[in-house]
């Protein structure tokens, strides 16, 4: 009869383990075809909240997305006749509504020519549309559709002008912050091809190296492979897209759980071929589940993060972290069961057992090594600054920055921020006096150091005249009255904005660009204060400080907004993923004292490298600073694996809940250690496929992970059983036992 019934049960483990295997197939298949990325959205990486965002949105209110392209080649002259056919063929192909309009050197000489000679008008718009030899640009504005689909809009772009100028023109460029956008969107999807399978190979093989057995590492590699492709899946099939952080939710996912499966085969270890799933289930549930929960928690603890691109890493880590025990608990250890005859016991874990005894035996001095480590590195935490540069997340060697350094050599600089000057209820016929205010305050911006060039509304305006006489005033007032005339056609050039209030009230807003070159380190804290203060002194020698109002907007200065907050939001991210996963490891070990000891091996890895980190000099951005978070998630694992496994063998010797035993925690010390070490490595050696890569945020957030990882390991191993044994929170064993 057993006999009979065991083909049975074989076939009944096929089918389950089969289609739970063809289902995750579909789901992953599915989810990567939809593969779609953001990355472009530079709003991701901006804090939501903030007056410098609520006045970039009012600037993009008034004058139109100020997300722009600038193209040049060599040659490139107002009488080169492929200018003209590249603005003519840019509008015309434009099924897709993508591009708002296009400006060049040709078309400012022509709107111009009846005012004042082409070299005047050179002269004026010099280091923005000229250079000394008279090569000019294409500037190529795109809409809201544009800057929302950049990477299609920026391939649009560079088809149409290659097709006309030709690809093979010398020093063609095609150049701005879409273009470096398109760019980081092809390193995203260069990592998943590049990155993403040697990490997952680099960690099966890890695996293979700690198990030696080619059946137990397929399970893991199936299963493992498996989550990482559905927590591709959830986002993508739920109309989200791929961001810049992205690429490490599929590598966490796998990672995690090749390291919850390894745990679920070491309890599996001695059991009868027919009781391996039930065995590994039995023992394994509960601490995986718990470690699932506190490393989900501390994922989601970035979702209140002010930056999306944060939140929405944390959320869909999460995701993955819930996706993964869920195929670990479903999938694996029936898995298991069918292809694994036993697994036998490791006898090479007893060898870590010596690190433990030497440990018990020299508690306090683990404990004070690890004190004034902790003291000297937490000195650096107030060192600690942020930094946010888009050349510094993608590297200065990428072909678009690398283009971008091209053009303002040629051409002049096209990174800027904006300066804008409101006149409350002006009247028209003054609109001279304004423009020629605004012309000596252009002149006083310039001779900033930190200003390279200006531009505004007044470089569409025709000169006045210089005559005296009775003649020179008869033109003066002349030409006060075609100004006067030209206000309400100069809102086309995006820098002068006409609007009425709720109120009643005329608002005519000045914009003013301020250029510096991208390359350029910028200190924006110092450059917004000098240029208010010159702007106020200057404008108040003309006007009453009630007559106009100044603010400072620009991507620049929300990026300096966004370094500033930065480091507040890592703080409290981390400290919401502590306050909520403390109270879990005291409930589920029922013990305050046990509970809180436990943490600290967990936050030692976040206080001493962010600690170095500020040490070093190394400017925080958002990959260095959501790994604390990450770390501590994926860290408490392997602790919450060894305190449950202790605190279940002292209830076996019949200790009540929240009471372990020295010889309870030698035992779990002996079963947890070497999986503490194998997924420990495991996660390091996986990482470390993402540290070559030319998207240094990803590779910054797997450095700063991987050395946060063994440094918990460490912890694990030593510091964890000498706080246990120094503050003697556990019972010592009785002379019979």
């Amino acid at each position: 009869m057993a006999a009979n019934q065991r083909p049975v049960r074989t076939s009944l483990l096929v089918a389950v383990v089969s289609i739970q295997l063809l289902l995750g197939a579909a789901i992953c298949l599915v989810g990567i075809l939809k593969l779609d990325t953001n990355i472009e959205d530079v709003m991701q990486w901006l804090p939501d909240h903030s007056h410098e965002r609520d006045l970039y949105e009012g600037l993009v209110a008034k004058f139109g997305v100020d997300d722009f392209l600038l193209t040049t080649w060599d040659g490139c002259q107002v009488d080169d006749p492929r200018l003209r056919l590249v603005e003519t063929r840019l509008k015309d192909d434009d099924v897709d509504g993508l591009i708002a309009n296009t400006l060049s050197g040709a078309d400012l000489i022509d709107n111009g020519s009846q005012y004042e000679s082409a070299e005047a008008i050179e002269r004026r718009f010099r280091g923005f549309f000229f250079n000394e030899q008279g090569q000019t640009c294409i500037a190529i504005v795109l809409t809201k559709e544009g800057m929302t689909n950049r990477l299609e809009a920026v391939e649009f772009i560079n088809r149409v002008v290659r097709e006309t100028v030709g690809a093979d023109q010398p020093g063609l460029l095609v150049v701005g912050y879409p273009a470096i956008s398109a760019e980081g969107d092809k390193l995203i999807r260069l990592n998943l091809l590049q990155a993403l399978l040697p990490c997952c190979l680099l960690a099966t093989l890890m695996a293979l190296f700690f198990l030696r057995d080619l059946r137990l590492v397929l399970v893991i590699f199936l299963t493992s492979g498996i989550a990482a492709g559905v927590s591709i899946a959830i986002v993508t099939l739920t109309g989200h897209k791929w961001g810049g952080l992205s690429s490490a939710i599929p590598a966490l996912t796998f990672i995690l759980t090749v390291s919850g499966t390894l745990h679920l085969v070491n309890y599996a270890r001695g059991a009868a071929h027919d009781q391996i799933a039930l065995t590994a289930l039995r023992l394994g549930w509960k601490p995986c589940l718990f470690s699932a929960m506190t490393t989900a928690v501390s994922m989601l603890s970035l979702s209140h993060s002010e930056y999306q691109a944060i939140r929405e890493f944390g959320l869909f880590c999460a995701t993955g972290v819930v996706n993964s025990v869920v195929w670990q608990l479903a999938f694996a250890p029936w898995a298991l069961q069918l292809v694994a005859k036993t697994i036998a016991a490791d006898r090479s874990e007893t060898k870590l057992v010596r690190l433990h005894d030497w440990t018990a035996a020299h508690p306090v001095l683990v404990f004070g090594l690890f004190a004034v480590t902790l003291v000297i590195t937490a000195a650096g935490l107030p060192k600690l600054r942020s930094g946010l540069e888009v050349e510094e997340m993608f590297g200065i060697h990428t072909e678009a920055i690398q283009d971008v350094v091209k053009f303002e050599q040629e051409i002049g600089p096209i990174d800027q921020t904006e300066l804008l000057v409101e006149f409350v209820n002006p009247e028209a016929s003054s609109f001279a006096d304004r423009a020629a205010a605004i012309r000596q305050l252009q002149a006083a911006l310039v001779r900033l150091p930190e200003v390279d060039a200006t531009l505004a509304a007044t470089a569409w305006l025709p000169p006045e005249t210089q005559r005296g006489g009775i003649a020179g005033v008869s033109q003066r007032v002349i030409y006060r009255r075609k100004l006067a005339n030209m206000r309400l056609e100069l809102t086309k050039t995006s820098y002068l904005s006409l609007e009425q209030t709720e109120s009643g009230d005329q608002i005519e807003t000045w914009r003013l660009s301020l250029r510096f070159p991208f390359a350029k380190s910028v200190d924006f804290a110092a450059l917004r204060d000098t240029v208010a203060v010159a702007a106020q002194e200057d404008l108040q020698q003309h006007f009453a400080p009630a007559q106009f109002q100044v603010e400072q907007t620009g991507v620049g200065l929300l990026y300096h907004v966004g370094q500033s907050k930065l480091m507040s939001d890592l703080f409290y991210n981390y400290l919401l993923a502590f306050a909520v996963i403390c109270p879990l490891m005291i409930f589920v070990l029922w013990s305050p004292s046990l509970g809180l000891l436990s943490m600290i091996p967990n936050c030692f890895p976040a206080i001493c490298l962010y600690g170095a980190i500020g040490w070093w000099g190394q400017p925080v951005d958002i990959g260095i600073a959501i790994a604390g978070c990450i770390a501590l998630g994926i860290a408490v694992d392997d602790t919450t694996h060894f305190m449950l496994r202790a605190e279940e063998i002292s209830s076996q010797q019949g200790k009540r809940r929240g009471r372990i035993k020295n010889s309870a925690i030698r035992a779990a010390y002996s079963q947890c250690s070497r999986a503490m070490l194998a997924t420990t490595l495991i996660a390091a050696v996986g990482l470390a496929a993402f540290l070559n890569q030319t998207l240094l945020v990803m590779a910054r957030f797997s450095l700063v992970l991987i050395l946060s990882l063994l440094i918990a390991l460490i912890c694990d191993l030593l510091l964890l059983p000498a706080l246990l044994y120094t503050f003697r929170v556990t019972e010592p064993d009785s002379p019979e036992e």
